[in-house]
């Protein structure tokens, strides 16, 4: 059960010069600049947030939400499948909390796609383009930064250059004659990035602007605080800001609301006091602030630094932003993932059954509090959460000097989807009887991430204008999983 509980100037001030600054990746891309370009959706009516549990290394479908009980040993390996909720479904032993909340949730079991490579693999996932990556470096953007850029307000202020590249594409950046209001003032960086969730995807040619605001540390830890929001300097330099800020308050003032500056100068102020708000722990900031929670709320989630990431990302979301991305990697080796192995479960990482024995129990409390805690606090519609990474591992155990483990495998991945308008108490899809690649209803990632999309309001095949100038659909292929958003 849970409780509820408590979310220098003086350059060029014009949208053009906003965008000029973050296309030449200069000083003045600034957090108070991407909140400017991110975070006017707030204004424009009620949107659903996702919170993507990101499975880094390659989550094993058998130790998790598609064992294979009746298969050969040498496949179903050492731990044993329990039923749910949902009649016929079983999950692996290691989660019998998700195991009673597989009615409130979709898993889907047929993903598959053309890469056992991380890198790649991680790539065609996160974007939806296959094997398009140049110098170890994502082609296209990652759903976060697709997200965060379809909900910044571009399209309103006729941002034409896919979102911030060569300013010689754009037109008409300003008399918008939209007001920033006090919803705008008080918003948070609309794509959060918790612990390095999507480090092989990106904000590619869509620019810096639409990249995540990165969250490092271990929120379980004590004294747990966000880099990024410290002041970076003394009282006094802190003082002087504020005092600069001011003075662009009275300037605004002094504008005819007719004037051409007026929109920019009162953009400007407010997103300053935004980001000073976070840097001196103003409203926004309470939202990262996990001390505000109910003992009793951070017990349930787990004091742990999974548990703790998903508490972070509730928080986040109902403070109003619009992407969480958790590295989301609970700890089965000991090492609070320190050695950033993840989910990579080869043998040479170490006995991945009894890696699950411990991970899995984590798992399994973090996502489920956080499933109970969205449910009680009415956020079910209005938050899809997914747990997925960017393959499977082999259906046959590899075993090196005597410890089991399983490698990279892309024929065949499953995925978990919550809320955000989705039908649950399902599986979707089937692999084989030894786990090697689907037998119904094959589906690709493209797909989940159209599904994804669709939930977030947003068109897949919406075009964005690249660093060419031509146009690129956000998913060149794929489409809707109709039984899972309908």
């Amino acid at each position: 059960m849970f409780l509820k509980s408590d979310a220098s100037t003086g350059r060029d001030l014009s949208r053009r010069g906003l965008l000029r600054a973050a296309v030449a990746g200069g000083g003045m891309l600034t957090l108070a600049h991407v909140m400017q370009l991110q975070a006017q959706a707030a204004s424009s009516g009620k949107k659903r947030a996702l919170i993507l549990l990101w499975q880094d290394g390659g989550p094993t479908h058998f130790e998790t939400f598609d064992p294979k009980p009746y298969a050969p040993s040498e496949y179903r390996g050492e731990l044993g499948a329990i039923p749910t909720t949902v009649p016929g479904v079983a999950y692996c032993e290691v989660l019998p909390r998700l195991a009673r909340l597989a009615h409130r949730t979709a898993i889907v079991r047929s993903l598959h796609q053309p890469s056992s490579d991380h890198l790649v693999g991680s790539h065609n996932v996160l974007t939806g383009w296959d094997d398009q990556t140049l110098q170890n470096k994502s082609r296209y953007p990652d759903l976060g930064s697709v997200i965060s850029r379809m909900r910044s307000g571009a399209d309103e202020n006729e941002v034409k250059i896919g979102a911030s590249t060569d300013p010689r594409l754009a037109k008409g950046m300003k008399g918008s004659g939209r007001r920033v209001t006090e919803t705008d003032r008080n918003s948070l960086p609309q794509y959060i990035d918790i612990g390095g969730g999507l480090h092989r995807g990106g904000p590619a040619f869509l620019g810096p602007v639409y990249s995540a605001f990165q969250v490092a540390g271990d929120p379980s830890k004590p004294g747990f605080v966000v880099q990024n929001l410290r002041s970076g300097g003394s009282s006094s330099r802190l003082q002087s800001r504020l005092q600069l800020l001011d003075r662009v308050d009275r300037l605004g003032d002094s504008l005819s609301p007719d004037a051409e500056a007026y929109d920019q100068v009162h953009a400007m102020g407010g997103f300053h006091r935004q980001a000073i708000d976070l840097l001196t722990g103003g409203g926004a900031a309470r939202a990262f602030d996990l001390s505000r929670e109910k003992p009793e709320v951070r017990e349930c989630y787990g004091q742990h630094l999974s548990g703790q990431q998903c508490l972070l990302a509730r928080r986040l979301v109902e403070a109003g932003v619009g992407m969480v991305a958790i590295r989301f990697s609970p700890d089965g080796r000991g090492d609070y993932d320190r050695t950033m192995i993840g989910w990579d479960d080869h043998a040479v990482h170490g006995n991945i059954f009894e890696i699950m024995r411990k991970r899995g129990p984590q798992l399994d409390q973090s996502v489920s509090a956080l499933i109970e805690d969205l449910d009680e606090r009415g956020m079910h519609d209005d938050v899809m959460v997914v747990l997925v990474g960017e393959f499977g591992r082999t259906p046959r155990i590899h075993v090196h000097k005597g410890c089991p483990g399983r490698e990279h495998w892309g024929p065949a991945g499953c995925a978990m989807v919550y809320g955000g308008g989705t039908q649950a108490g399902q599986v979707i899809g089937s692999t084989n009887d030894k786990g090697e690649h689907p037998k119904d209803r094959p589906l690709t990632y493209q797909s989940l991430l159209w599904s994804i999309y669709r939930s977030m309001g947003i068109d897949p095949s919406y075009n964005f204008i690249n660093e060419a100038g031509r146009p690129v659909p956000i998913l060149s292929s794929g489409e809707p999983i109709r039984e899972l958003i309908g």
